[in-house]
């Protein structure tokens, strides 16, 4: 008997004029005694209509990197030594800090604990290491 439902329900057709009613499976299909679990046929006329309706605009997505579709990566060593300011300056840090400080004064100790801006030809090879971050 439930076996000769089930043909019935699966040759079931749905006009897609009309809107598809959902059903509910009756409880003697659905139930877990005979096993026989009833799938709700109007998810197949919602599949058909959306075949119909006309394909979307197709979107071109562009990368930063270009036309090869890769990402540019940040060499993070350089993203930890400089700073790049809102107005797109780079600011580096003045060498010589680091040890063998005795016979510097304490102001030139204080100025070389400042940032700098970076030299335009330190800022070519800075752009490169850091690709988003906008240097100018």
């Amino acid at each position: 008997m439930a076996a000769v439902l089930c043909a019935q329900l699966s040759s079931l057709r749905i006009s897609a004029q009309r809107a598809p009613k959902p059903f509910a499976a009756a409880k003697s299909l659905g139930s877990k005694a005979n096993g026989i679990a009833a799938a709700p046929r109007p998810v197949l006329a919602q599949k058909q209509q959306q075949q119909q309706q006309p394909a979307a605009l197709a979107l071109e997505v562009v990368c930063a990197d270009g036309p090869r579709g890769m990402k540019l990566k940040t060499r993070k060593s350089a993203a930890k030594r400089y700073k790049v300011t809102g107005s797109g300056k780079v600011m580096v840090r003045r060498a010589g800090k680091q040890h063998l400080n005795e016979k510097q004064s304490r102001k030139t100790k204080r100025n070389l604990g400042k940032m700098v801006a970076a030299s335009e030809t330190h800022k070519n090879l800075i752009r490169g290491c850091l690709p988003y971050a906008n240097v100018k």
